[in-house]
């Protein structure tokens, strides 16, 4: 097959993060990505060609203005390239979408007629325009693929940004652009059936992929980490801190609970930033950690007692996406704890550890019960939903189905 991999993966060696002057995006979608690409390698015959769009945060607020075209090796015998492109905000997305236009424009034409797949991981504005203009020039030949996890518009999660120019640009321009773009894609990888549904695609060919895991290279599962005094009962939460992921609804629930015993460890940044703060004052058993690296979650993971995601079902974005959370935390080896969610698929029943209904009350019992159980009981519970996630949701058994839907497109008739 000839693959081309649209991605918007960020090289470990460029520092991104270390170099940006506010915290950079796109990490926990850089995770996902590499994840799909090594499943994807490993049920093709000859590597994709990788077209990767190293996108940062616009300057200043990362201190690089030009990205040039870069040759790079995502495998042995692959020839992929970092896109180049100018870093000012609307320049940025111009240059993006017609420099990977060119490349992969050329990428085509190298393969002498041969039909060819261009795959764009996730909804990105310059990406899907770039795909759309060489499925225009080169017709059937090229087929499109749109592996995405996030819908924009009224099935998205909104922003609540003050800033009302920018926020109709992206509403009337970005988030239309994308919807009306996603209409001339052949076929689809989402994370739940639904989104075929809120993209208007119900007819076409998709598949559902709503995770894709490989374990990090630093992660020791048999090491050892200090956990607190057997009294002690840790609860775990790291994320983006929003209203809408459930973070007041966990503060509550956790206020339910009067045993002095019990701790409420968050980590991540973001609205309710200050929320946590505030019940922290007047609660000393909630420590509220910020921003910390992915190796510092995965030991938190480690030492907490049960881990939690307090996510309700009655927003309207939940049925269009899958928390990465669930799969991360579930590979940790420590229970954890959620709302049952309409995107869950029915395999992570014997594995989740569901609460009887979305209320604080409800939560905060379930905490109370896993909790309790013996360290034994409860090591038994995390081991046994680590085993799903390696051996069931590994990027090589769940990629196939992308490939054997890929191959049927190839082969239909023009």
């Amino acid at each position: 097959m000839n693959i081309a991999y649209c991605s918007l993966l960020l090289p470990e060696e460029k520092r991104l993060a270390e170099r940006s002057k506010e915290r950079l995006s796109g990490i926990s979608g850089h995770k996902v990505t590499s994840a799909t690409i090594k499943g994807l390698d490993a049920n093709l015959d000859f590597p994709m060609t990788i077209f990767n769009i190293i996108n940062t945060l616009n300057y200043p607020k990362f201190p690089q203005i030009i990205f040039k075209d870069e040759k790079w090796n995502h495998i042995k015998d692959s020839e992929d390239w970092h896109i180049g492109y100018i870093n000012f905000i609307g320049i940025k997305y111009i240059t993006q979408a017609y420099n990977l236009y060119l490349k992969l424009s050329r990428w085509v034409n190298s393969k002498c007629g041969e039909r060819c797949i261009i795959c764009v991981h996730y909804i990105y504005y310059p990406a899907m325009v770039a795909a759309c203009l060489v499925k225009y020039f080169h017709k059937d030949q090229v087929i499109l693929c749109l592996n995405t996890g996030d819908i924009p518009g009224r099935y998205g999660l909104k922003s609540k940004s003050k800033a009302i120019l920018k926020d109709f640009l992206i509403t009337h321009i970005v988030d239309n652009g994308i919807m009306s773009m996603a209409k001339y894609f052949d076929c689809f990888v989402f994370v739940t059936k639904e989104m075929a549904k809120a993209f208007g695609v119900e007819s076409k060919p998709f598949v559902v992929l709503e995770c894709t895991y490989t374990q990090p290279q630093w992660v020791n599962i048999s090491q050892k980490y200090q956990k607190n005094e057997d009294e002690i009962k840790n609860i775990f939460y790291a994320g983006a801190l929003r209203e809408e992921y459930g973070i007041t609804h966990l503060l509550r629930a956790f206020s339910l609970i009067h045993d002095p015993n019990y701790r409420l460890t968050i980590a991540g940044g973001g609205p309710s930033e200050e929320q946590i703060l505030e019940y922290s004052k007047h609660d000393s058993r909630i420590q509220f950690l910020g921003f910390i690296t992915p190796q510092d979650v995965f030991i938190q993971q480690q030492k907490a007692t049960v881990l939690v995601n307090p996510r309700t079902s009655e927003l309207e974005y939940v049925k269009y996406s899958f928390p990465s959370k669930s799969v991360d935390s579930l590979a940790s080896g420590t229970p954890y704890i959620a709302h049952r969610l309409p995107c869950d698929p029915p395999e992570y029943e014997d594995f989740i550890q569901y609460t009887k209904n979305d209320s604080d009350e409800a939560l905060a019992e379930k905490m109370i019960e896993i909790c309790e159980l013996s360290e034994e009981r409860r090591k038994n519970i995390g081991m046994k939903a680590r085993a799903f996630i390696i051996n069931e949701k590994n990027p090589n058994i769940m990629t196939k189905r992308v490939v054997d839907m890929w191959a049927k497109q190839l082969h239909r008739q023009i």
